[in-house]
């Protein structure tokens, strides 16, 4: 008999706890003190939350047997997206079904690590060049499908997921090299063929924001004013003043990072960044313990990409890495990112607290 009933490791609730409190604190600072905004963001905390402990009562063996099943629905909703999807700045990534706004696309995160572990599981064994073809290809519909939107971005990072569950089964590294050597020499023709103008201006703005400081330039150019401005402590809570004078324009979605480091300063910014590595380094060693290869693989791929999607914002706005659609989890105020980090955690401490002999009473 399978026992449903929450797993929940305290170490790790506690510092996704930590992180939204900061958050939370953030939002309420970088929106100008909104009610409204704060209210929504809570909401949306507290139902990740939930989501989260409901996920975790879900045995591991559910999670594999559902997989293709989740695929598929990932794949058909990201279709109704083409049909009827919501248009916003241009880009056609929401779905609306009834009250409920969101973007199928996130899905994805969740989806794909589990199909891709699904079929390394079924034909087990180290993954040959066979297997990686066949693994690219279900991989691709669903990127191809979020490319058109057009999402560049997600339709990378949707290869992404694939290739970390591909490392965790243990994918060569001679073949990792190829892939990185194909990749590196296909960067002309994305340039050239691929690459819509607002997406050119960001790397161009990446190389030299100086270029166009009123135009491209000028937002990472305000973010890097606010870090720096915040030394080694920081302004101290709600005085930050480029994002409450209007210099940072989203300074509560993708560059609330800027108004955190501003606000909390160096030491703030390490705490921080503690929190994530921490959450990566501690989902890691679970899924290291983990007997059932599908719970290492999903478990393993799930903590990389959360650790992908912290280090790509904090990186963009510090001037690291050109500016990419990439919300900092558990942080930024935003609806279906939130919830979807909520599944995604509670989907590994299902997988990597329940304990075998359960699947089999």
């Amino acid at each position: 008999m399978l026992n449903f009933r929450p797993r929940i490791d305290l170490p790790l609730l506690l510092a996704i706890s930590l992180l939204i409190l900061l958050g939370s604190l953030t939002v309420w600072s970088a929106s100008g003190f909104s009610e409204p905004m704060l209210e929504r963001h809570l909401t949306r905390a507290l139902i990740s939350l939930t989501a989260l402990v409901i996920m975790s009562t879900i045995p591991p063996i559910k999670y594999q047997h559902a997989a293709p099943y989740l695929y598929g629905l990932a794949i058909m909703l990201l279709f109704g997206v083409i049909v009827m999807g919501d248009s916003t700045n241009g880009s056609q990534r929401w779905l609306a079904l009834g009250p409920v706004r969101f973007q199928p696309s996130e899905l994805v995160k969740v989806a794909i690590p589990m199909m891709i572990a699904w079929m390394l599981v079924v034909d087990p064994g180290r993954p040959d060049l066979k297997k990686i073809i066949l693994c690219l290809i279900v991989t691709a519909i669903p990127a191809g499908l979020i490319f058109i939107q057009p999402d560049l971005d997600g339709a990378i990072f949707t290869v992404i997921y694939a290739l970390f569950v591909l490392y965790f089964a243990g994918m060569s590294w001679k073949i990792i090299s190829s892939f990185l050597a194909i990749i590196a020499t296909t960067i002309p023709v994305l340039w050239f063929f691929v690459m819509a103008a607002y997406q050119k201006k960001r790397v161009t703005q990446f190389l030299n924001p100086e270029s166009d400081p009123l135009g491209a330039g000028y937002q990472i150019i305000q973010s890097l004013i606010a870090i720096g401005s915040g030394g080694i402590k920081g302004k101290g809570w709600t005085n930050a003043t480029q994002g409450h004078l209007g210099f940072i324009p989203e300074s509560h979605t993708d560059f609330i990072f800027s108004t955190y480091a501003e606000e909390w300063g160096f030491l703030g910014s390490l705490l921080l960044i503690g929190l994530y590595l921490f959450i990566t380094g501690r989902v890691i060693w679970l899924a290291s313990q983990c007997e059932s290869p599908f719970s290492r693989l999903v478990s393993g791929a799930l903590a990389l990409s959360f650790f992908l999607y912290a280090f790509i914002n904090v990186g963009m706005v510090s001037g690291g890495l050109p500016v990419m659609g990439s919300p900092l989890p558990f942080f930024s105020y935003g609806g279906t990112a939130m919830i979807t980090q909520g599944v995604c955690f509670g989907i590994i401490m299902s997988l990597c607290l329940h304990k075998p002999y359960e699947k089999r009473r």
